[in-house]
């Protein structure tokens, strides 16, 4: 009977400590994406995006969040409001040469004029 204790008991701190662990994990990840983008440092360089060798080139992101944030701020510099100017029609991310990209598909307002931007998302990559 002892042993059955032990393990029950054994099985129960584990079920404890998992939840916790579950809850701060999942606490800390709703904060951070609460958290308004941080683009002060964010750096573009490269070409104008229109194609993989002349991609953007998005630095000093220092994480996903703030990365993607400023992909589509670079497009709202070009073309003006989101949803108002332009809209988002499909993302995709790729890689090529070691390099990771974002593929960005928009349509203009009016207009309808499908657009395609290539984002080198390296330096962000897979940073939270």
């Amino acid at each position: 009977m002892k042993r059955h204790t032990f393990f029950t008991l054994l099985a129960l701190v584990f079920l404890l400590t998992s939840c916790a662990t579950i809850q701060n994990k999942s606490t800390s990840m709703t904060n951070y994406y609460s958290q308004a983008p941080d683009l002060s440092k964010v750096t573009y360089e490269g070409g104008d995006g229109k194609t993989l060798e002349s991609s953007v080139i998005i630095k000093n992101a220092g994480n996903e969040r703030n990365g993607i944030a400023a992909e589509y701020d670079y497009i709202t510099k070009k073309y003006g409001p989101k949803f108002t100017n332009w809209k988002p029609v499909g993302q995709s991310t790729s890689s090529n040469n070691g390099k990771k990209f974002d593929v960005i598909n928009i349509i203009t307002i009016p207009g309808s004029e499908k657009i395609t931007y290539y984002f080198d998302i390296t330096d962000f990559y897979g940073k939270l």
